[in-house]
């Protein structure tokens, strides 16, 4: 599991959730820092604004029907 999370740690990049340009996760998985806004938030505060904001980008595309 710790090799794992190494290797997407030097992987994976994060999108800033205000500024929407690249953010650093750091090496702990632990934290998202968006040097660009100052944008700071704990891994799971990040995912759960990220998950937030792709709800209300789904529901953008759900068509309004009646009776639902």
């Amino acid at each position: 599991m710790i090799k794992y999370l190494d290797y997407i740690s030097q992987n994976m990049d994060a999108r800033c959730p205000e500024c929407e340009k690249v953010a650093i996760l750091d090496d702990d998985i632990t934290n998202v820092k968006c040097p660009h806004c100052n944008f700071e938030a704990d891994y799971d505060a990040y995912l759960e604004i990220m998950k937030d904001q792709a709800i209300n980008m789904s529901f953008d595309y759900i068509p309004d029907r009646p009776g639902i």
